[in-house]
Protein backbone atom coordinates (compact mmCIF):
# COMPACT_ATOMS: atom_id res chain seq x y z
CA UNK A 1 0.00 0.00 0.00
CA UNK A 2 1.78 3.59 -0.90
CA UNK A 3 1.24 6.17 1.29
CA UNK A 4 -1.52 7.90 -0.83
CA UNK A 5 -3.61 4.81 -0.21
CA UNK A 6 -2.95 4.95 3.59
CA UNK A 7 -3.46 8.58 3.99
CA UNK A 8 -7.19 8.12 2.53
CA UNK A 9 -7.49 4.78 4.41
CA UNK A 10 -6.98 7.24 7.71
CA UNK A 11 -8.92 9.97 6.98
CA UNK A 12 -11.71 7.43 6.19
CA UNK A 13 -11.55 5.88 9.12
CA UNK A 14 -10.88 9.24 10.98
CA UNK A 15 -14.47 10.75 8.73
CA UNK A 16 -16.15 7.40 9.75
CA UNK A 17 -15.04 7.54 13.30
CA UNK A 18 -16.76 11.56 13.06
CA UNK A 19 -19.76 10.22 11.50
CA UNK A 20 -20.54 7.56 14.37
CA UNK A 21 -19.46 9.68 16.91
CA UNK A 22 -22.19 12.50 15.27
CA UNK A 23 -24.96 9.74 14.75
CA UNK A 24 -24.41 8.14 18.36
CA UNK A 25 -24.60 11.65 19.88
CA UNK A 26 -27.46 12.50 17.67
CA UNK A 27 -29.44 9.15 18.93
CA UNK A 28 -28.39 10.09 22.41
CA UNK A 29 -29.70 13.30 22.44
CA UNK A 30 -32.79 11.93 20.73
CA UNK A 31 -33.06 9.17 23.21
CA UNK A 32 -32.60 11.85 26.38
CA UNK A 33 -35.50 13.82 25.15
CA UNK A 34 -37.80 10.79 24.35
CA UNK A 35 -37.24 9.12 28.02
CA UNK A 36 -39.36 10.86 30.21
CA UNK A 37 -42.21 10.03 27.91
CA UNK A 38 -40.83 6.33 27.55
CA UNK A 39 -40.46 6.05 30.77
CA UNK A 40 -43.87 7.53 32.04
CA UNK A 41 -45.65 4.65 29.28
CA UNK A 42 -43.89 1.93 31.23
CA UNK A 43 -44.52 2.75 34.34
CA UNK A 44 -48.00 2.88 33.58
CA UNK A 45 -47.83 -0.71 31.54
CA UNK A 46 -46.70 -1.89 34.90
CA UNK A 47 -48.74 -0.49 37.40
CA UNK A 48 -51.54 -1.60 35.12
CA UNK A 49 -50.47 -4.75 35.48
CA UNK A 50 -49.86 -4.80 38.92
CA UNK A 51 -54.03 -3.66 39.56
CA UNK A 52 -54.97 -5.63 36.99
CA UNK A 53 -53.33 -8.35 39.03
CA UNK A 54 -54.61 -6.81 42.51
CA UNK A 55 -57.96 -6.67 40.75
CA UNK A 56 -58.79 -10.16 40.07
CA UNK A 57 -57.04 -11.40 43.67
CA UNK A 58 -59.32 -8.84 45.61
CA UNK A 59 -62.30 -10.31 43.87
CA UNK A 60 -61.55 -13.72 44.98
CA UNK A 61 -60.61 -12.25 48.70
CA UNK A 62 -63.76 -10.67 48.51
CA UNK A 63 -66.29 -13.22 47.70
CA UNK A 64 -64.65 -15.53 50.36
CA UNK A 65 -64.56 -12.68 53.00
CA UNK A 66 -68.09 -12.11 52.13
CA UNK A 67 -68.95 -15.87 52.67
CA UNK A 68 -67.11 -15.95 55.83
CA UNK A 69 -68.79 -13.03 57.68
CA UNK A 70 -72.33 -14.37 56.41
CA UNK A 71 -71.66 -17.51 58.25
CA UNK A 72 -69.78 -16.04 61.02
CA UNK A 73 -71.98 -13.28 61.29
CA UNK A 74 -69.58 -10.73 61.53
CA UNK A 75 -70.11 -6.65 60.71
CA UNK A 76 -68.77 -3.70 61.51
CA UNK A 77 -65.04 -2.58 60.85
CA UNK A 78 -63.73 -5.76 62.08
CA UNK A 79 -65.32 -7.71 59.74
CA UNK A 80 -63.34 -9.42 56.63
CA UNK A 81 -65.32 -7.93 53.90
CA UNK A 82 -64.26 -4.81 55.51
CA UNK A 83 -60.35 -5.71 56.20
CA UNK A 84 -60.65 -6.74 52.08
CA UNK A 85 -61.75 -2.64 51.42
CA UNK A 86 -58.97 -1.61 53.90
CA UNK A 87 -56.13 -3.65 51.93
CA UNK A 88 -57.50 -2.66 48.78
CA UNK A 89 -57.38 0.75 49.52
CA UNK A 90 -53.92 0.49 50.74
CA UNK A 91 -53.19 -0.94 47.22
CA UNK A 92 -54.68 1.97 45.76
CA UNK A 93 -52.35 4.37 47.53
CA UNK A 94 -49.39 1.64 46.86
CA UNK A 95 -49.75 1.39 43.25
CA UNK A 96 -50.79 5.00 42.32
CA UNK A 97 -52.12 3.78 38.96
CA UNK A 98 -52.79 7.18 37.59
CA UNK A 99 -50.46 9.53 39.96
CA UNK A 100 -53.61 10.79 41.75
CA UNK A 101 -51.74 10.82 45.22
CA UNK A 102 -49.03 12.62 46.18
CA UNK A 103 -45.37 11.76 45.71
CA UNK A 104 -44.41 12.54 49.65
CA UNK A 105 -47.18 10.37 50.51
CA UNK A 106 -45.67 7.53 49.12
CA UNK A 107 -43.93 5.17 51.61
CA UNK A 108 -40.79 2.53 50.58
CA UNK A 109 -42.87 0.17 49.24
CA UNK A 110 -44.98 1.87 46.89
CA UNK A 111 -44.41 0.87 42.96
CA UNK A 112 -43.15 4.38 42.57
CA UNK A 113 -40.44 3.97 44.76
CA UNK A 114 -39.48 0.51 43.94
CA UNK A 115 -39.50 1.24 40.06
CA UNK A 116 -37.37 4.37 41.08
CA UNK A 117 -34.85 1.74 42.97
CA UNK A 118 -34.79 -0.59 40.03
CA UNK A 119 -34.25 2.16 37.32
CA UNK A 120 -30.97 3.34 39.61
CA UNK A 121 -29.73 0.41 40.00
CA UNK A 122 -29.67 -0.20 35.97
CA UNK A 123 -28.35 3.15 35.76
CA UNK A 124 -25.62 2.43 38.43
CA UNK A 125 -25.09 -1.49 36.44
CA UNK A 126 -25.01 0.52 32.67
CA UNK A 127 -22.27 3.20 33.77
CA UNK A 128 -19.84 1.13 35.50
CA UNK A 129 -19.98 -0.77 32.16
CA UNK A 130 -19.14 2.29 30.58
CA UNK A 131 -15.97 3.25 32.57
Amino acid sequence: MDKCSADVTDTDNVMDSELNSDINNHGNKKMKKLWPQVRKLLVFQIKLYIDAFRDLLLSALSLGAFLIDLLQRNEGPDSYFERVLKFGRHTEHAINLFNQFDAEQHDEHSVDSILNEVEDKIRENVKGRRE
